[in-house]
């Protein structure tokens, strides 16, 4: 999203926050005898470096939540203050009912919600709505803890994203993203604060479908998971990217052996064009030639009709096919803007062809050669 977004010509300042302290990461620091700091600052690392791997741009600010909590300790003394939050004997939560359009995200009134709720626990049975969420815990034995108005203790996760997204981001601003699966409660509670004390959030959302494997999701519970790290040392790394380019981002994506293995065979057509058009005249194919104007008004059309990444890739294929068949023909001129159009497609999806930077000996050469003709020819055995 963010490449296309400055493909199209639009400036774009991208936050990713890092959780450097949670429930999660105080079990794991606890049980091997480490920092919590000592636990992020390795899985953040192994973070980028796959991230780097698949070709993922890093974000221009990437917030860590334990350089924040002065400002979450502000924002919660604001809502305590307007009462919109209250203190129990084990932290302060925000009340839900005092914010009129609660459950936005979900689709849902609050009342609804609640009744929907079952059997849900009232936890340390103080809370005044089931719905209501912790934006201070309480500090536990084993656990660290910042200092504040009511007591030592550490901010809840809804309340970090809330404060590093507007400080850095400001308020109204035009995007927020993440998994369906936070769509609530996670985001609409980091809504609910902004909304509290008067402060517009994001303006639009985008939550993306899960990973799945023989249709459940994947996940560690199940033990159906496959590491990204595990995937791209067994796949050309391309292959990941091209599989979540050709489903829609709010569906889910099947990642699996074969899977991967097919989208490598559609890298393969997107890198043999590639060595192609290198072979020929630059003034044919090269960076002067100017692109189909009309597979770059389709592809852009996909592009702006809900990210439809699938249609989107559909128009950059469609261009290898035609512009091999007019190769095929010998017609390069007509080619030329095909592939120009082509080029500039991957380059907003992050999928550049492969081309080897070594000349190739001449035997493989002559096979080159000698299957160009065959496919010219079609004669595909």
């Amino acid at each position: 999203l963010r490449r296309y977004l400055e493909w199209s010509g639009l400036e774009v300042t991208l936050v990713s926050n890092i959780t450097d302290i949670d429930d999660k990461i105080i079990a794991l620091a606890n049980s091997e005898g480490r920092s919590e700091s000592e636990v992020a600052r390795e899985w953040e690392a192994a973070w980028y470096s796959t991230m780097d791997a698949l070709g993922v741009g890093r974000p221009d600010d990437d917030p860590h939540a334990t350089a924040y909590v002065e400002r979450m300790v502000a924002l919660i003394e604001e809502l305590v203050a307007s009462d919109r939050a209250y203190v129990t004997g084990d932290g302060i939560y925000l009340e839900v009912a005092t914010v009129a359009d609660y459950g936005l995200l979900a689709h849902q009134s609050l009342d609804d919600m609640v009744a929907g709720g079952g059997d849900r626990e009232l936890v340390g049975g103080e809370k005044r709505n089931p719905a209501d969420f912790a934006l201070w815990k309480f500090v536990k034995p084993g656990e660290p803890s910042w200092p504040s108005p009511w007591g030592d203790g550490r901010p809840g996760w809804h309340t970090e994203c809330v404060v590093m997204s507007l400080d850095l981001l400001g308020d109204d601003f035009d995007l927020h993203g993440g998994g369906i699966d936070l769509a609530f409660p996670h985001h609409e509670n980091e809504r609910a604060q902004a909304a509290a004390v008067g402060r517009g959030f994001s303006r639009r959302w985008v939550h993306n479908g899960f990973v799945e494997v023989g249709g459940e999701k994947m996940s560690k519970s199940l033990g159906n998971f496959t590491t990204a790290d595990d995937l791209i040392s067994r796949h050309d790394p391309r292959a990941l990217r091209l599989l979540v380019l050709q489903a829609h981002y709010r569906s889910p994506v099947e990642v699996t052996p074969a899977s991967m293995g097919n989208a490598e065979s559609a890298l393969e057509r997107f890198d043999a064009l590639a060595r192609r058009a290198d072979a020929l005249s630059s003034e044919a194919v090269g960076d002067a030639v100017e692109p189909d104007e009309e597979r770059l008004s389709a592809f852009r059309a996909a592009m702006d009709d809900d990210l439809d990444t699938p249609a989107a890739m559909a128009v950059a294929f469609g261009c290898v096919t035609d512009a091999n068949r007019l190769l095929d023909a010998g017609d390069v001129d007509a080619a030329g803007p095909l592939i120009a159009a082509w080029r500039s497609m991957l380059d907003a999806v992050g999928l550049a062809p492969v081309v080897s930077s070594e000349e190739l000996p001449p035997e493989v050469a002559e096979l080159c050669a000698r299957r160009d003709e065959a496919r010219a020819a079609k004669e595909w055995a």
